[in-house]
């Protein structure tokens, strides 16, 4: 029997809290909502201890310690709120700022940087180094992705132990001494991780800003949802920022997640965005005859579509996009099923469906699409019929259907759908549901606007068999619809009943009580941000499965 304690005992602040084993003084107060200032304590990184932010004073020790490297002990009573402790803080935080540029009315960082607000909360002291004699440093460093000013840098470290201990790609160090210390890569070159965007996000002050994000946007004037990504199977939890006077993304990044992402996001993820708003963005439904692109209404679409399957549902195939949210995907089943529809696949590249280990030994995955394991869990479930590539392709060429309907494809690359088209014979009509123009779909009859995943709600099944989700950031845009109102309208025959609102929280529900996600059974509001585990593979299981 082990002879180590289960639980510690300790104070801080006069809280008592009961610290799990090998917690340090910070993660302890953390657990009790105590916050200590800190700059280079990141919960995903080993701990450095150079910022001497997070100071502490602890009874019966003479000297002040740092709080993020100091073990808690059995009987520990700690201050961090004394005027020793705050005179301490107070010093540490002038010594960071001694040389550090007048740059807040001009930094992208001001409104969520670290520096302002501990100085507001900690400082308030008056300086004592005039503008001329400060240290000045190379600014606006090119170094890729990233835009580097070392006169803002406060030499956390934070950067370089994410490209040494995430990435493993060790482009950063610091080099010199003292005040003329400096961040760079070693060869000069720009950084070589498609990570590089969380750079950014750990960096506590101004010094690494993204290219992407530089001077475009105040944050005081942004809106933040949680959501989750949707360029891969992995599902990282994301926070999107848009400004909601012009309902326009500026920014999307990651939300921590232990059991998914940590608190990293892949570049993919982050900035391969701008279909959602670039001029292919398709704006309305639009029919294609003889090469022609002819402007159509929605109202025109859904009699003449609702006529085509009416005429011979059976001579039908519709395509689910795996981007499509699990309730959109248990929609079209049951609306076009409803209409004698018997023929469904998926759109998504079969090659990289099985595979749940990220291919880079980080987070991205083969798998470019959201919901590949939700679809394969709603179809196993309700026992519905469904076909693979090969054999629609095999019922295409032998031109058994009249018409093909391929649902929720998004962004530019659509993984599954070429391989679909190119063999779709010109007897067969093509409508395509998705959110932009590509040269892929010059076969298409319909092309049908789609409503991007940062505009629409509903859940997501990641590769580790967690149902996350998906929070609508921004309204639809120009005459854009998800396929929950695509199938309303085609089952109406006409555009004038509006699809009810929160029908994502209906069929949830629906799916809810029948127990097709056994894990899933609560309210869609409930849900936790972290995830449930749907009963495909438990969470523990799959999390040790897809880390190999």
């Amino acid at each position: 029997m082990s002879d180590k304690p289960q639980e510690i005992n300790l104070s801080v602040n006069g809280t008592a809290i009961i610290a799990k084993p090998g917690m340090t003084v910070f993660q302890a107060a953390q657990t009790a909502g105590i916050f200590i200032p800190h700059y280079c304590y990141h919960p995903d990184l080993s701990i450095a201890g150079v910022c001497r932010m997070c100071m502490c004073e602890i009874e019966k020790n003479p000297r002040l310690q740092i709080s993020c490297n100091t073990m808690a002990t059995e009987g520990m009573v700690v201050r961090t709120d004394t005027d020793k402790v705050k005179d301490i803080v107070q010093s540490v935080l002038e010594l960071h700022l001694i040389n550090h540029p007048l740059d807040c009315p001009i930094c992208d960082k001001a409104g969520e940087c670290k520096l302002q607000d501990y100085y507001q909360e900690y400082g308030l002291y008056k300086s004592r180094i005039e503008y001329e004699t400060k240290n000045h440093k190379p600014k606006a460093v090119d170094i890729g992705t990233i835009i580097l000013d070392d006169e803002r840098c406060i030499l956390c470290t934070r950067c370089v132990r994410f490209t040494a201990e995430v990435t493993k790609t060790h482009e950063l160090g610091i080099f010199n001494r003292g005040d003329r210390s400096i961040l760079r890569t070693y060869d000069e070159k720009p950084l070589r991780n498609d990570y590089t965007g969380n750079l950014a996000d750990i960096c506590p002050v101004g010094a690494l800003t993204a290219k992407e994000f530089r001077f475009k946007q105040r944050v005081w004037f942004l809106e933040r949802n949680d959501s989750v990504c949707t360029q891969c199977a992995r599902g990282c939890n994301v926070t999107v920022s848009v400004n909601p006077d012009t309902t326009k993304l500026y920014r999307v990044e990651p939300r921590r997640n232990p059991d998914v992402n940590q608190s990293w996001m892949c570049d993919t993820g982050r900035w391969n965005t701008h279909y959602v708003s670039d001029a292919n963005r398709l704006t309305s439904p639009q029919k294609q005859v003889e090469g022609k692109i002819i402007e159509e209404t929605w109202e025109t679409f859904f009699k003449v579509m609702a006529s085509n399957i009416q005429s011979a549902p059976k001579k039908v195939l519709v395509g689910l996009s795996t981007y499509l949210t699990t309730e959109e995907m248990a929609d079209c089943l049951e609306g076009f099923s409803g209409l004698g529809v018997t023929h469904f696949t998926w759109i998504v590249d079969e090659r990289t469906v099985e595979d749940r280990k990220a291919y880079d030994g980080i987070l991205k995955h083969h798998d470019q699409t959201p919901n590949a394991a939700g679809f394969l869990q709603l179809m196993e479930t309700t026992k519905t019929s469904w076909l693979k590539h090969e054999e629609v392709i095999k019922k295409l060429q032998a031109k058994e259907f009249d018409h093909f309907l391929l649902l929720g494809l998004e962004g530019v690359t659509m993984p599954g759908a070429a391989e679909l088209l190119i063999k779709t014979p010109k007897e067969t009509s093509i409508t395509i549901h998705a959110t932009t123009r590509v040269a892929l779909f010059e076969k298409a009859t319909w092309l049908i606007p789609n409503a991007s995943s940062f505009e629409k709600s509903g859940t997501m099944v990641n590769a580790l068999g967690l149902m996350q989700k998906l929070v609508a950031s921004m309204p639809w845009q120009f005459t854009s619809r998800d396929s929950h109102a695509v199938v309303f309208g085609i089952k109406e025959g006409n555009d004038r009943a509006v699809s009810p609102t929160g029908r994502f929280q209906t069929v949830f529900k629906r799916l809810s009580d029948e127990a097709i996600f056994p894990g899933a059974r609560m309210d869609w509001k409930k849900m936790p941000a972290s995830g449930v585990n749907i009963g495909v593979v438990g969470r523990a299981e799959g999390i040790k499965y897809a880390k190999g």
